[in-house]
């Protein structure tokens, strides 16, 4: 559920039911284990904060939309330092223009260092287990899925690392002090760097292909969706000032 999203969001949870965002989704019985609330960008963390931790609620990290809206910066740092689960999200597409996870990652792992002036917050460690076992366990699956372990699901991603994008990595130098994997994969890498995609076993994306779609003809149905809603709903884009399209 989207929670405490936009900057009035706070004020319309005191001003409506005089409670904190937390405290009105703790009485409405919607917190707990198996709940994962969006954005929560405007809280009350005095009291939302522990109802976070006690009850075990997700928090589901989306910092890409919550730049492109303006709808502020999530206090993630504060979570983690509660022990909140934190996971990462994308939101929908028309709010950050991509699904592109590693962006998030990138986002996640940059944005409260420079809101807070200190490069120790939310590191490259925090921010992959935000997108990997934090997820699984933010949809109780923490046991079958979210790391590479014997009795686990075979739910992996395998990255390139030859571009210039990761230069100089080099796997050779890791145990001699060289760039740790989990700095290149956070910080260097997007969804373009992806090789392979394995769920549950099944081989979905080699070299970068999609393998159990075409990619190509899903394209073109989108060209055909967006085009018949912007002609049944009349709404255009509007074009830049001084700018011409060709």
């Amino acid at each position: 559920m989207h929670c405490a999203e936009a900057p009035r969001d706070l004020t319309i949870y005191k001003d409506s039911y005089g409670l904190t965002p937390m405290q009105f989704c703790q009485e409405a019985k919607l917190t707990g284990p198996k709940t994962v609330l969006a954005h929560m960008v405007h809280l009350d963390l005095p009291a939302d904060l522990p109802i976070l931790k006690e009850t075990k609620t997700t928090v589901a990290h989306n910092p890409n939309s919550n730049l492109k809206l303006a709808s502020g910066i999530a206090k993630i740092p504060e979570m983690l330092a509660h022990s909140v689960n934190v996971s990462l999200g994308t939101d929908g597409a028309p709010c950050g223009n991509t699904y592109d996870m590693f962006r998030e990652m990138h986002l996640a792992g940059i944005l409260h260092k420079g809101a807070n002036l200190d490069a120790g917050l939310v590191g490259a460690e925090e921010v992959l287990e935000m997108a990997t076992i934090n997820g699984a366990r933010a949809l109780g699956l923490e046991k079958e899925i979210g790391s590479l372990e014997v009795g686990k699901k075979a739910d992996f991603v395998a990255v390139k690392t030859d571009g210039l994008a990761c230069a100089p990595w080099d796997n050779g130098q890791v145990g001699q002090g060289g760039l740790d994997p989990m700095t290149m994969v956070v910080y260097s890498c997007s969804g373009a760097d992806v090789d392979i995609v394995v769920v549950d076993g099944e081989l979905l994306v080699q070299a970068g292909e999609v393998k159990t779609m075409d990619e190509g003809e899903v394209k073109e149905a989108a060209k055909r969706s967006v085009r018949g809603i912007r002609e049944r709903s009349g709404i255009k884009a509007g074009s830049r000032k001084g700018w011409k399209y060709v």
